[in-house]
């Protein structure tokens, strides 16, 4: 939350590549579960750019800004979860690509 996202996937995901091969992780769907990360990052409190970035283009404070963005982080967790409990989701376009 304290850094942008672009720096933070360019950062962490070269330290975290050999973890995830150890492991046995396909990297799309990794690289998915990263880049939802990001975002729920960019858009908390009280740091995000995200939140900076809206107050700039919709004029408005900063508490009202802050007031809207729960609702968005909780999609954006359920979403993160849901991909951990079924991988296939993030899997399936390029397993059709694959082909």
């Amino acid at each position: 939350m304290f850094v942008d996202p672009i720096v933070v996937i360019l950062i962490l995901v070269p330290i975290f590549k050999p973890l995830v091969q150890s492991a046995g992780l396909d990297p799309v769907h990794v690289g998915v579960i990263v880049t939802l990360q990001a975002a729920i990052g960019s858009a908390t409190p009280p740091f995000g750019c995200d939140i900076f970035t809206a107050i700039a283009v919709f004029r408005r404070p900063y508490m009202e800004v802050i007031r809207g963005t729960p609702p968005f982080i909780a999609i954006l967790m359920l979403a993160t979860f849901i991909l951990i409990l079924f991988p296939q989701i993030s899997l399936f376009l390029p397993s059709i690509g694959g082909q």
